[in-house]
Order: structure tokens, then C-alpha cells, then sequence
């Protein structure tokens, strides 16, 4: 596996509406950004894989943010294995 990019990914998270009643009122919903830092698996059409953890062999703990969440991405670094 080639060695990836250690990256911080800035994105918007989908998030719940406030349950129970409205009585007609527009629910108030913040869309704020998370971050979260990783190793850019792959860049994918729809959006990237990021994982937790990477060795040559082999990653775990991956999350798969969709294009249209992501705000930034900034390299940290590289991984010199």
C-alpha cells in the first residue's frame, strides 16, 4: 500500500432537528464544522477515505466523508515508511 497523507479534513456534519413539537416554527439547526485528522486512503469520486490507523499492509478505523461535507483539507505531512 502506497504511503498516504496525513491530513485535517474541515467538514459540515448532517446533524438531527430538534424532536417533538414545532407548532409551526422553522427548527433551529447549526451546521457547524468538525475536523477530523487521518491518513487520505483515497480520493474517490463521491468523496475520500480517511483512516485512524495505517501501516504498509494494511488500515483500520476508516470514515468516509462525502464530498459535498468537506470544506477543507490541509496535508500535514507525509508518512516516510
Amino acid at each position: 500500500m502506497k504511503s498516504p497523507k496525513l491530513v485535517l479534513v474541515e467538514w459540515i456534519d448532517a446533524c438531527h432537528a430538534p424532536s417533538g413539537w414545532q407548532f409551526g416554527e422553522s427548527p433551529q439547526v447549526d451546521f457547524d464544522s468538525v475536523f477530523s485528522v487521518g491518513f487520505l486512503i483515497e480520493k474517490q469520486k463521491k468523496g475520500i477515505l480517511l483512516a485512524q490507523t495505517w501501516f504498509p499492509q494494511d488500515c483500520a478505523n476508516i470514515i468516509a466523508i462525502p464530498n459535498g461535507m468537506i470544506t477543507k483539507i490541509t496535508v500535514l505531512g507525509d508518512i516516510k515508511g
